[in-house]
């Protein structure tokens, strides 16, 4: 029976490990841009606050938060990792 699962789980394994190498390289090259975007928003944020409207500024600075590397990339981060768990898991039992 251990056999037979083992045999389904084999295909599961390799698609689990191409998913996760791809969404690590696509997290890794839009985690570049998205820090980048971020600095300038925060930057773009400071400025908002000097003008007319600070509450423009305060939004600004809110959104780079969401693009730094403590936002959305951080909870991004976290699926990646959940599913190269997965991954390691499925392998662990391949080898058992």
């Amino acid at each position: 029976m251990k056999m037979i699962l083992k045999v389904i789980a084999a295909p599961f394994v390799l698609v689990l490990a191409l998913l996760s190498a791809l969404c690590w390289f696509l997290f890794d090259l839009c985690a570049f841009f998205l820090t980048i975007a971020s600095v300038i928003v925060a930057v773009l944020g400071v400025c908002l606050f000097f003008t007319p409207t600070p509450l423009g500024g305060a939004v600004f600075l809110f959104l780079a938060f969401l693009l730094s590397p403590y936002g959305l990339q951080a909870a991004a981060g976290t699926l990646i990792w959940a599913l190269d768990g997965g991954k390691s898991a499925l392998c662990r039992f391949l080898v058992s």
